[in-house]
């Protein structure tokens, strides 16, 4: 079976520490690539095309970056212009990524339509609701 490839990508060590934390839950990932962004735009460019092309088996690629509008995310978005199965999704969160890792045979649209959704819905806030007081 094909599955959706997936790229993480961020500044620092974001990709590798969010990708540590999904295995962490999820147990060892095949065909997913950790690309850092340290400072050279061109090394990233690079490695992402190579990152790209390592994961995808015909099914697409997405590529997970950390901010949307960043370089990491602004550089992914450079390279799917040229790429027609090469989604990019900014404001990567761990339950985005694991909800994603079990529906990797969808289309790539509604793939990331899917992720996008679990993404914004697993924030969340804390409350504490008023109790009604029994007399």
């Amino acid at each position: 079976m094909r599955l959706i490839g997936f790229v993480i990508t961020g500044h620092g060590p974001f990709a590798s520490g969010i990708m540590e934390s999904v295995q962490f839950i999820a147990g060892k990932v095949e065909q997913i690539s950790v690309v850092p962004f340290q400072e050279d735009q061109e090394k990233l460019y690079k490695d992402l095309k190579q990152a790209i092309s390592e994961v995808d088996t015909g099914s697409g690629t997405v590529c997970f970056a950390d901010l949307a509008g960043g370089t990491p995310f602004n550089v992914c978005s450079r390279i799917a212009l040229t790429r027609k199965n090469v989604r990019v999704i900014g404001g990567t969160n761990s339950p985005m990524l694991l909800s994603g890792l079990f529906q990797r045979e969808l289309e790539l649209d509604q793939f990331v339509d899917l992720v996008l959704s679990e993404g914004k819905e697993s924030i969340k806030t804390f409350q504490i609701k008023d109790r009604e007081k029994k007399e």
